[in-house]
């Protein structure tokens, strides 16, 4: 990188998901720089091409570098991809606002509410970085960063109100593989990513609780009705992108796998396990069932699958959680 200045995209986050991005980035011949907060990793990418934390099997191209100076990358491009935990956009969109942030282009891969302000990563760089809305797009869909970077099938949703915008990021992120639908609808793809969430949670529960297939298959149906509600009336999302794979397909695959922070968060609190450190990764499902249900509650949508993560997430015994959902779903 020495000597260097400008690079095709500038990835801020080195977690799974923003070292699957510039993975793919790099495989497709574009020059990427990572931003790390921890030397370690930086060093790790730059010297070894490996990102031991998060990626310790995967070999990157040599098109990725990283750097822990943040001004340096997001100066080093105008195209943007925001890859960090949604409690950490605030603060970051404060130490950007110093560096010119409005003559950029945003990838947003958060799937997760900021608790402190109730704002989607979107949002935030649209009203704290003053960037343009046509300037902003989002990502969602079953993306498993390993697989991604596996090369096994799967497909990611760009959502944008720009065609221009929109294409820069799909037609540089589409492999053989990884294929990219487009949509103008933001709000469903965001919120869709957002939404499956607690879903996992749900049926992480679920599977903790040893409750059954059957079960398993009638509250992932019922909450897919409140995620439906919530999308279209809340942040008038397009039912169509919300049953797509953006949320639904999204909801499938991280309820049902090992692989989902937000399933383990169920499974672990099925087992009354429930305190997760805050401002990790893993915490991003508890955050968002608490905003979900507070929204809901606020726009008076019954939410009883929400209800039963949330308050099983917060000490109610998980049975006992349970049982008041299923006494909900008695009276429907």
């Amino acid at each position: 990188m020495e000597g260097k200045e400008m690079v095709d995209f500038a990835a801020l986050g080195a977690g799974a998901m923003g070292t699957a991005m510039s993975y793919i980035l790099a495989s497709n011949n574009y020059d990427v720089l990572m931003w790390a907060r921890r030397k370690e990793v930086a060093d790790g990418i730059n010297h070894k091409k490996v990102n031991a934390e998060y990626m310790p099997n995967v070999t990157l191209p040599k098109k990725v570098n990283a750097t822990t100076n943040l001004k340096k990358c997001f100066e080093s491009s105008k195209k943007i991809i925001l890859a960090i935990p949604s409690h950490g956009v605030y603060d970051l969109s404060l130490q950007l606002s110093k560096y010119r942030p409005s003559e950029k282009q945003w990838l947003s891969v958060v799937k997760g509410i900021d608790a402190n302000v109730r704002r989607m990563a979107s949002e935030q760089i649209r009203d704290q970085l003053h960037a343009e809305k046509d300037q902003i797009a989002v990502l969602s869909g079953p993306n498993f960063a390993i697989e991604i970077v596996k090369n096994i099938p799967t497909i990611g949703v760009v959502g944008c109100t720009s065609k221009t915008t929109a294409a820069i990021f799909r037609d540089s992120l589409t492999t053989e593989r990884f294929l990219i639908e487009v949509t103008n609808d933001i709000q469903g793809v965001e919120i869709g990513g957002i939404l499956k969430n607690v879903g996992a949670i749900a049926i992480g529960l679920i599977d903790g609780l040893n409750l059954g297939d059957n079960t398993r298959g009638l509250i992932f149906s019922r909450y897919m009705q409140e995620a439906l509600e919530i999308g279209t009336k809340i942040f008038k999302a397009k039912e169509q992108t919300l049953l797509g794979p953006a949320c639904l397909g999204d909801m499938i695959a991280t309820a049902f796998s090992l692989k989902s922070r937000n399933r383990i968060i169920g499974l672990l609190a099925a087992k009354r396990i429930t305190n997760i450190p805050k401002n990790t990764f893993i915490s991003e499902g508890k955050s968002s069932t608490k905003i979900i249900q507070e929204l809901a509650r606020e726009h008076k949508i019954s939410v009883p699958v929400t209800d039963f993560a949330y308050d099983a997430l917060s000490g109610t015994k998980p049975y006992v959680a349970f049982n008041n959902l299923w006494r909900h779903l008695g009276k429907e």
